[in-house]
């Protein structure tokens, strides 16, 4: 399925890279009249029971790095959020998790304009070294590089705002800090909401329903640390506030940290069904698209049940 059109229709959309498509990522291509542009080009595998990816893994981020690419060489402009490797593509060589490298890096953001959280505040000791290192990278490759944090951006008639940097999660959070985006188009408004883990931070919320979108993505709470720095009470107030944002906007997209877990249909089953009684809709990534979600990392243990040695390529395909 292509672009899916948002309100009337003067932005369309493309997911790139969600869990609800097998890897770890917030890649979503944007379109209006006037922009093209890939916010978070990212996408990456990531550590879990104890196991390397499973080859429907690699298949999937195959697929995914492919999609970003090729968005990517249409787009004028790139979003990077934070500086975490699945809301971006570094520039070194690693086949494991993130199958990236120099070459597929320049070829992302050459010619760009590359909107980005500053690395200097806000940000974890790792993250300010990845961003000092991805704006390097990118100094006389990229068309430009810009600090995004709480600034707006207009191309013809497609205003760009981005938040202030809000918590990865909920006030006090030891990820750092992440942007918010907001593209507007005539009448039409959609807010990219990476890893703010289901609203946990009120001025997150607070940002996204001043601006009254027709569209929010949003990246959910994650069910599967239940128990390992997230409680019950944590998680019950991020669904209590996603309820807050079904209620006033026409098409939610969750997905994210929601989808590293097998139970996210019992946990999103309230919100859809208040969503539905006020006309709107709440969906994953890949129902966006109309297909069925693929949470191949949280079925990581049953896909090497059904074959064992179904592991990480013997080469890459790049």
């Amino acid at each position: 399925m292509g672009p899916v059109p948002v309100g009337e229709g003067e932005i369309a959309v493309q997911p790139l890279a969600f869990e609800s498509l097998g890897v770890r990522g917030m890649a979503l291509h944007v379109r209006t009249e006037d922009l093209e542009m890939v916010l978070d080009p990212g996408s990456c595998l990531g550590p879990r029971f104890g196991l390397t990816p499973h080859r429907k893994e690699y298949q999937a981020l195959s697929s995914s790095r492919e999609l970003i690419q090729r968005a990517a060489r249409r787009a004028e402009v790139l979003t990077v959020s934070h500086f975490h490797y699945d809301h971006y593509l570094p520039a070194f060589e690693n086949w494991l998790w993130l199958w990236s490298s120099p070459p597929l890096a320049e070829r992302l953001y050459r010619g760009k304009t590359v909107l980005m959280k500053d690395f200097s505040s806000g940000t974890t000791p790792s993250q300010r070294k990845r961003g000092y290192l991805l704006k390097k990278f990118c100094s006389g490759l990229a068309r430009e590089v810009r600090v995004a944090d709480g600034r707006k951006f207009r191309f013809g008639g497609t205003e760009l705002e981005f938040s202030n940097p809000v918590p990865h999660g909920r006030e006090g959070s030891r990820r750092g800090y992440v942007l918010m985006l907001s593209v507007r188009a005539g009448g039409c408004c959609l807010v990219h909401a990476p890893d703010v883990q289901g609203l946990l931070s009120p001025p997150s919320l607070s940002f996204i329903l001043r601006r009254g979108p027709q569209m929010v993505v949003v990246g959910g709470p994650p069910l599967y640390l239940r128990g390992f720095g997230v409680g019950q009470a944590e998680l019950e107030e991020a669904r209590e506030t996603l309820r807050r944002l079904v209620r006033q906007v026409p098409l939610v997209v969750v997905d994210h940290h929601l989808l590293r877990s097998l139970d996210y249909p019992e946990y999103l089953s309230p919100l859809r069904k208040e969503a539905e009684g006020r006309g709107h809709r709440l969906c994953t990534a890949a129902e966006l698209l109309g297909k069925e979600p693929e949470p191949l990392e949280a079925r990581r243990r049953e896909l090497y049940g059904l074959e064992p040695e179904a592991g990480q390529p013997s080469s890459n395909p790049w």
